[in-house]
């Protein structure tokens, strides 16, 4: 199914146990829609959440809210079933608001087209955490649970691992040859997986961030601008000639098709449960697979991490040096911020 939402959408994320979903678009409109089995789409609401572009789109407390981050460099939380403007912080970075990811109930992140990455705490609505790791865009982020360790990619070709218990850079990679656009953690958080803008996936083992330890490129020369985990074992992938695929990692392989677009893709996302998953691209459209149709009979491959030769080790957090190699020009540096009033979070209306 598929709906043309009038502009370009940059932002996309699916309510955690409805049929929602939410697009954040390049005009600064938030688009909530409501979608079944029986192929359509109904727009339940339509809010201008910013003056401009509205970057990045996400559920949290428990669907209740959905909170947007934007060019203009602020961040909005909009009550889901009102459509009423929660709480605003205007000047929630420096410069433009990039990427937003959900870390915990009580927590999500940002990162800016700086390089900046900041983590709000939404009970106290305030600033707990920034690192200043990068020199350029935060192109994407995810993740670590278990080991509360965010992982971020940036335009200036290189991958950081922050950890939020200590407040402090955990790892730096070397900077590669090209920007890194997209990450996900797989294979049980054995593996970091990073999407190009040659086509190339570079793999990097938990603990081991230097260097990537695999590459796959059969994607190449396709841009991958969006990676999302499907199950330990797959991920999918959205690149710029508008193609998704379903994609295999050790061993590594192009799995199938899923769907296209006529141009680049910008966003994906799965529904709550799994069934459907959600694109946009520079052609306006949001459009939902049924991906129990397509992939049916599709399944991952548990022998896969056989072929892993070097995870023995990668439990472990060995890179404690965060900065790159001395030929570098670029320096590294984080900082842990205490809760300031010119960063309250959700501040009220």
């Amino acid at each position: 199914m598929e709906i043309d939402l009038g502009a370009n959408a940059f932002g996309l994320d699916f309510h955690p146990s409805k049929n929602l979903v939410a697009a954040g678009l390049i005009d600064g409109h938030l688009h909530l829609y409501r979608y079944d089995t029986e192929s359509s789409l109904v727009r339940e609401r339509k809010v201008r959440a910013h003056k401009e572009s509205c970057r990045a789109v996400r559920f949290i407390d428990d669907g209740q809210r959905i909170v947007t981050a934007s060019a203009d460099c602020s961040i909005l939380a909009t009550d889901v079933e009102t459509g009423a403007s929660v709480a605003r912080l205007e000047n929630a970075h420096e410069d433009a608001v990039n990427t937003l990811i959900t870390v915990t109930e009580t927590t999500i992140a940002s990162g800016d087209d700086k390089g900046c990455v900041k983590i709000w705490d939404t009970r106290q609505r305030s600033c707990s955490h920034e690192f200043n790791v990068h020199e350029d865009y935060i192109s994407s982020m995810t993740f670590a649970s278990d080991s509360m360790k965010l992982v971020a990619t940036s335009g200036d070709g290189t991958l950081s691992v922050c950890n939020l218990r200590t407040s402090k850079v955990q790892a730096q990679s070397e900077f590669s040859e090209d920007e890194l656009l997209s990450v996900v953690i797989i294979k049980n958080g054995r593996k970091a997986i990073c999407g190009t803008q040659n086509g190339i996936l570079m793999l990097y083992s938990w603990g081991f961030f230097k260097d990537c330890s695999d590459r796959f490129v059969d994607l190449s020369p396709n841009s991958v601008d969006v990676l999302l985990k499907l199950d330990e074992d797959r991920l999918i992938t959205g690149c710029d000639n508008g193609i998704i695929s379903l994609v295999g990692i050790l061993p590594n392989r192009i799995i199938q098709p899923i769907g296209s677009h006529e141009f680049p893709i910008e966003d994906l996302a799965l529904s709550h449960d799994n069934k459907f998953l959600g694109s946009t691209a520079h052609d306006s459209m949001l459009k939902l697979w049924d991906l129990e149709e397509i992939i049916e009979g599709q399944s991952g491959d548990p022998s896969g991490a056989a072929d892993d030769s070097d995870s023995d080790n990668d439990g472990m957090d060995l890179d404690n040096d965060p900065k790159p190699s001395k030929g570098s020009k670029r320096k590294t540096k984080s900082k842990a911020t205490n809760p300031v009033d010119n960063r309250a979070f959700f501040a009220d209306m």
